[in-house]
Formats: C-alpha cells, structure tokens, sequence
C-alpha cells in the first residue's frame, strides 16, 4: 500500500508514543485462550505511570504484571537500537514461556481479527510495516535478536555484559526454595544493569520475614514516602481488591465466624470495606487455597510479609507502620511537648532506652533508641544529654521498670542514681500479666511514627560492628518454644532482642497506667487549671507538631 508523506508522519507520531504502542500494537493469549488486543489494566497502568529505575512489586496471582513486562521489554527492544534485555525466572520453562508471549506478539504486529474495524486496519498496516523494517530477527528459546542489534536473554540467572532492562520473576520463590540462587541472581543479574537502566522485580513473596526476597522488599518498603535514587526501589503493592474478575457475580458470604472477624479486622485495622461478591470470592478461594490465601492472594502487604506461624510478636505491626511509611520516618521533635525516656535495666547486661515524645495529634513519635551492653550509667546519661543538646527537646521522665531500686556499682539505687544526674524518675510497677502488657504496646504501636534514626545500630568505642537497632529488636521480638523457661506456657524469648522490646513495653505501660497526659503528654498537676497548657508556657505557644 502507498502511503504519503502525510500519512507516514502520522503513523511516526504514533510510533513517537509508547504509551499508545503498548496499547495498540500487541497482541497476546488472554485466560480464556483467546487472542486479545493487550490494553493495560489498572495494575499495569499504575506500574507503567510510576515506573523508575528499581522497582519492587510485592502482588497477587493472575494480573498480567509478567505480560506487561514482557510486551515492555519487546517494545524497548523494536524501537531502542542496541539495548539488551533479560528475563530471570524460576525455571528455564518459565523464563521460556514469557520469551513464548513476546514472538506471539511480534508474529501478529499485522494481525487483523475477525471483522476489523478502520482502525485494526490501520494498526495491522502499522504493524505490518514494523515487521518490515524488522526482517531478520530470530528467536530461540533462551534469546531474540533484531536487526536493530537489539536482544533479549532468558534463564534462571544472568551474568557478565550489560543490560538496560532486567525483568525478574518469583524471586519470593526462589528465595524460599533456593537460597544460593536467590543470592546468584542479586550479584550477578542484578549486578548487570546499568545505573539508568530498569529492573522490575515482581513476585508473590513465600518465606515469612526471612530470606533475600523478604529483605529487598522489606528495604523498598522503608523508602515509601523519601526521595528515591536511581539505585533505590520504588515500592508496588497490588491488591485482589482492585481485581473486577476477583468477585463472584450475585453470591453472598456465608455465616463462617473466621470469615466474618477477618473481614472486620480488614474494616478496623485498614479501612477495606468489602462488598458482600467479594467476600463471597475471597471466602471460596481460601476454602482451597487454605494457610496459602495470604500468600497467593495478600489484601494487605502484612499478609504476605508476616505469616501466622512466623512467631514474631510486633512483626504485624511493624509492617502496617512500613505500609504506611511510618518506620523510617524523618521529622523533628516538638521542644513544647515533653520527651520521655523509657528504660529496660541491665547494667552488667544489656541496657535500652526509647526516646519517645506523645503527639497532639494522637500519635507517639519515637525519637531515637539507645540499646548497648556492658556501659555505665554514666555512659547512658551521657547519651541522653548528647540527644537533648542535639535535637532541642527536654526529658520530662525517666520512666523504669519495676526493679529499679535494685542497687548499681556506685553503691546506690539505680533510680536514686539517675535523679543525682539531674532526671526526673517514675517508677512503673510491673505488670502481672506479661502478654497484657504485649498487648499494649501492639495497641501503642498501632499509633506510632518511627524516626530513621531508630533503624541505625548504637555504637560505643571499642565495638565495631555496633549493637542491634531498635526496630530491628521490635522486627525479630518472638515467642520461646513451651518448656523453654521450666513453664509449658507461650512465653517472649529473653534474647538480644527483648531489651528494646522491654523498654517499649515500660513506656505502654506508662501509659496506659495514667502516667503520661494522654492529651498533651504533661500530666494533670503540670497544667494551668482549666488550659491545656503546661505551666509556664506562653498562651500564645504555638504547639503544633512539626512532622
């Protein structure tokens, strides 16, 4: 067909457009076996839009995130010369299979369908004229090659060379069921993309809070809401929920209790409110997927990332606050609003303090964390000075567990010493019921913005590598097998991660106890008689937190 210069500008404006080539140009095998027309669904166009240089994809099964790259790769590869692509996926047939949908594509670029409309007409033309311009390229099942001197590679690891696009796949698989090749993929493919080139990683996640998979996406998901480089991973999480095709046409949930508390718990702790064809598919799927529904089909990252049987006592609510960029946060401490320091004791073993400042806003900022081993007091009393000069605030209290009074090298109580050193000091009583008080730090939790500063490890003179971080205490708090302690009861492990996790529960025990305002964090004998503002304070005090 002869075309003319106008017509040709036309269809180079189009092909200019890769939006429009990725929505127009390719065909694929859709899940009824049919040939379809590819036009990107939601996940897809959120994917595509929000795109960078490293990205994460924590998703369910069944939304077409591996078709999408895969027909994003073929594009880069017809319209960019001299790019070369890879694709890693757990089995040489799998990786095989995404090779399979990408000559599919390329072999019916001058597809027309049954009774096609003006404008398939236009497309096959296009298509056919690609093709064309394309003659010569061959494929095999390991790697394509274009005239262009384009390529595509596929396997189950890639190294040496250099690529601009890697797509790998089920890492959260691989890394499960085959730790060292986990590792192999990360050092070597990852290794070979340039620094503006593209990996997109994306996988259902198996393992628990453990393995290579579970680290990369835990570390993408720190970065939600900071500035990102082009080496860092953009975070994707994507839903069943957001799936049409994940509901069951005019059914009903039943009356399953579990059912009905798991779906309460969605609406409590996430806002999700489910209608009653998506209750009735979530309940029908989970009758055969079983203990695998939260991994296969996760409606929160949480479900995924923190399995039932993993044993981690905070793990849950550690996730939400990464879910909703709340773990590694950065902001300032409000120097109108008081600072507590709440302790877990062990001079001649491990010691932790939490610096944590309740906000008016409902919320409890979490400033910093102390945790070391085998320091004097001084040393920790010297810390908290350093942190009051640096960041402007005053500490209120010094909240300490019950064995307080016991006595510290110097001869005198440990609480009587820490008033010497100019602190205010409160005693909390201990709480009978270990798991009661479990329990309200997971509420306190709940409610918590943690600053960055609390991932980085305490370092002292003497100790290199430095002492364990207090979110990563909280991370890998976890209960001890029955029998462990002479008891047959479910007890916390008393490990290296139980000092930080203790000094968080003295706080939430504060707290809970009335120790703390829990209005404005003053207590009640500190406040003007009928304001709410400490004594002293200017009334025209602007006391606004500043996040």
């Amino acid at each position: 067909m002869e075309l003319s210069a106008d017509q040709y500008r036309e269809i180079q404006i189009l092909l200019d457009d890769r939006w429009w080539r990725l929505n127009h140009l390719y065909w694929i095998i859709d899940k009824d076996a049919r040939k379809q027309r590819f036009r990107m669904n939601w996940a897809q166009e959120e994917l595509y839009r929000d795109l960078h240089y490293r990205n994460d994809i924590l998703k369910v099964r069944q939304l077409g995130i591996s078709t999408f790259v895969a027909i994003f790769e073929l594009d880069a590869a017809l319209f960019i010369p001299d790019i070369t692509c890879g694709v890693i996926d757990r089995t040489r047939p799998e990786a095989e299979k995404k090779m399979d949908k990408m000559q599919f594509a390329f072999k019916h670029l001058d597809y027309l369908p049954p009774t096609p409309t003006e404008e398939d007409k236009l497309i096959a033309l296009i298509g056919g004229l690609i093709k064309e311009q394309m003659e010569g390229t061959t494929f095999t099942k390991s790697d394509i090659n274009f005239p262009n001197n384009s390529t595509v590679y596929a396997g189950t690891s890639l190294r040496g060379g250099t690529l601009q696009v890697l797509h790998i796949s089920e890492l959260g698989s691989i890394a499960a069921h085959d730790p060292k090749k986990a590792s192999e993929i990360m050092t070597g493919g990852f290794n070979t993309v340039a620094k503006n080139g593209i990996i997109i990683k994306e996988s259902t996640h198996e393992g628990g809070q453990y393995g290579l998979n579970y680290s990369l996406t835990v570390a993408a998901m720190d970065m939600v809401g900071k500035p990102l480089s082009k080496l860092d991973f953009r975070f994707f999480f994507f839903s069943w929920i957001e799936q049409d095709e994940y509901r069951l046409k005019g059914c009903h949930p039943s009356a399953d209790p579990e059912m009905i508390k798991y779906f309460k718990s969605l609406e409590k702790d996430y806002g999700i409110i489910l209608d009653d064809e998506q209750k009735a598919w979530y309940e029908s799927m989970a009758r055969t997927q079983g203990y695998l529904m939260r991994q296969e089909y996760p409606t929160v990252p949480d479900e995924a990332l923190n399995p039932i049987a993993a044993g981690t006592i905070f793990g849950s609510q550690i996730n939400r606050l990464r879910e909703l960029g709340r773990l590694t946060s950065e902001f300032e401490a409000n120097v109108f609003t008081p600072v507590y320091a709440a302790w877990d004791i062990g001079v001649a073993d491990f010691m932790s303090i939490w610096l944590i400042q309740p906000g008016q806003d409902g919320k409890f900022y979490l400033l910093d964390n102390i945790t070391a081993n085998g320091q004097t007091l001084d040393w920790y009393v010297g810390e908290l000075r350093k942190r009051e000069a640096r960041d402007g605030y005053h500490i209120r209290d010094c909240l300490l567990p019950h064995d307080c009074q016991n006595h510290v090298p110097a001869g005198t109580s440990f609480f009587a010493s820490l008033e010497r050193a100019g602190f205010s000091c409160v005693r909390i009583t201990r709480t009978k019921d270990r798991w009661a008080s479990v329990d309200a730090t997971r509420r306190l939790l709940r409610y918590a913005v943690i600053h960055a500063r609390c991932s980085e490890k305490t370092y002292v003179p003497g100790i290199k590598e430095g002492y364990l971080s207090g979110v990563s205490a909280l991370s890998n708090y976890k209960t001890a097998p029955p029998g462990t302690n002479g008891t047959l009861k479910t007890e916390p492990m008393h490990d290296v991660c139980s000092h930080a996790s203790d000094a968080l529960r003295t706080f939430s025990e504060a707290w809970e106890a009335g120790f703390v305002s829990k209005e404005t964090g003053w207590r009640d004998d500190e406040l003007e008689e009928g304001d709410r503002r400490p004594k002293g304070l200017a009334k025209g005090t602007d006391c606004l937190w500043k996040s």
